[in-house]
């Protein structure tokens, strides 16, 4: 990632940048940039210098068409998106580890979101813009990991393949909670069946809240899904079991929290952070329902799910339902059978809704509770609504969702 043609860089920088390509050719790994169409980069420059000594060649551009300037790069990926408007994800979350080389807001942008999905970021010293800004400091106070910095192209890539393989070697695939709640079984069940069918995947999972499945109770002292991250030394029993997750879960790169209600919702994803890693978990299920539901006041504490590297939760009801445990089996087992492979197109292939608000006990009368149904839109007092987890709650009729489209969402 680095400079484009428009911030005037300078001949030596577009020579640092070919020899950093040359050395991620060298080292057999795979170079990927941001290809362009109309002006040259210190990214297209790092592809010229892979091609040299034949390296492959992965061009992620923007807009809908395949003409570049490198027009021997191997492969040519064309997003349909913009050029700081949308093709920093797809070229970042392709990347084990990226090399920052001087740039300018796009190449901020590009740190950015490698620093929110926890990819490795090395910065060439003495290149100016925002990789000699950024070199060796954390982005913000969660210190995800330090900007590191190398003072030669074979230094950033040494560095950077380093570092990948560090990454892939600390953290396992992923990690399934069952039991959150001592009251959710199905999760449970379904797992400790797949374990025993499926003994060679080696299944990565845990029960959550064991106290509270052996007593069949919600919670011991308080809401397991309510105090993470926890605190080692606190009197309640889930508060100390949210910081023990939060280690265990630190060893691997997703994890998914199963959970189960009374209402008739259908198997549905939860995200709770809405982070991008996390968006593109959870459309990469196999589940069509997602909901985005993060509210203020948990920001400080709040659901296990929020304080991971990536995670979601999977929601299924009517717990109890043979049914629902059937689709609950189907779609957990094709997980673990295909694994975690994310594609931006898979944004277009589920619906995405936002929790917005809650309607309180007295605020609709019977006749219209009893026309409420989960994920099935209503109009009542002026307002329109998708229903979510219907009489679950006692001091709440249900919670409020609205449909969003991602492109509506940012487009002006």
């Amino acid at each position: 990632m680095g400079s484009a043609a428009d911030l005037n860089y300078s001949k030596k920088l577009e020579i640092l940048a070919e020899k950093t390509g040359y050395w991620v050719a060298k080292n057999d790994a795979i170079l990927v940039f941001g290809a362009e169409k109309d002006y040259d980069s210190l990214s297209t420059a790092a592809c010229r210098g892979a091609k040299k000594v034949g390296g492959l060649t992965v061009g992620i551009t923007y807009g809908k068409d395949k003409g570049i300037l490198e027009k021997d790069a191997d492969v040519i990926v064309a997003t349909g998106l913009e050029r700081g408007g949308g093709r920093e994800f797809p070229l970042v979350l392709s990347c084990d580890a990226v090399i920052a080389i001087g740039g300018g807001s796009g190449t901020l942008t590009e740190i950015a979101i490698a620093y929110q999905a926890n990819i490795p970021v090395v910065a060439l010293r003495m290149t100016g813009g925002w990789s000699e800004k950024l070199g060796n400091k954390y982005l913000d106070a969660r210190n995800r990991f330090k900007i590191e910095v190398a003072k030669t192209p074979k230094e950033a890539v040494e560095k950077a393949i380093s570092l990948a393989r560090k990454e892939d070697s600390a953290t396992k695939d992923i990690l399934f909670l069952a039991g959150t709640h001592g009251d959710e079984w199905v999760g449970v069940k379904v797992l400790q069946e797949l374990n025993q069918e499926m003994p060679d995947k080696k299944i990565s999972w845990v029960l959550a809240n064991e106290k509270a499945i052996k007593l069949r109770k919600r919670f011991i002292d308080v809401d397991l899904n309510r105090v993470a991250p926890g605190d080692p030394k606190a009197r309640a029993y889930e508060s100390r079991r949210a910081e023990e997750l939060l280690k265990i879960a630190k060893g691997y790169r997703y994890v998914i929290d199963i959970h189960a209600n009374k209402a008739n919702t259908g198997l549905f994803t939860i995200v709770t952070n809405p982070k991008p890693e996390n968006l593109f978990l959870a459309a990469a299920l196999p589940i069509e329902n997602i909901v985005i539901w993060t509210a203020k006041e948990s920001a400080a504490t709040g659901p296990l799910t929020q304080f991971v590297k990536r995670g979601v939760e999977i929601e299924c009801g009517p717990k109890g339902s043979e049914v629902m445990k059937g689709q609950l089996y189907t779609a957990i087992s094709n997980i673990i059978e295909k694994g975690i492979v994310t594609d931006s197109r898979d944004f277009s292939t589920k619906k995405w809704f936002k929790v917005f608000g809650k309607v309180s006990k007295g605020e609709l009368n019977k006749q219209t509770i009893k026309r409420l149904r989960d994920f099935k839109e209503v109009t009542t007092n002026k307002e329109s609504f998708f229903p979510l987890l219907v009489g679950v709650y006692e001091n709440a009729v249900c919670y409020k969702m609205k449909e969003i489209n991602f492109f509506n969402e940012f487009a002006y």
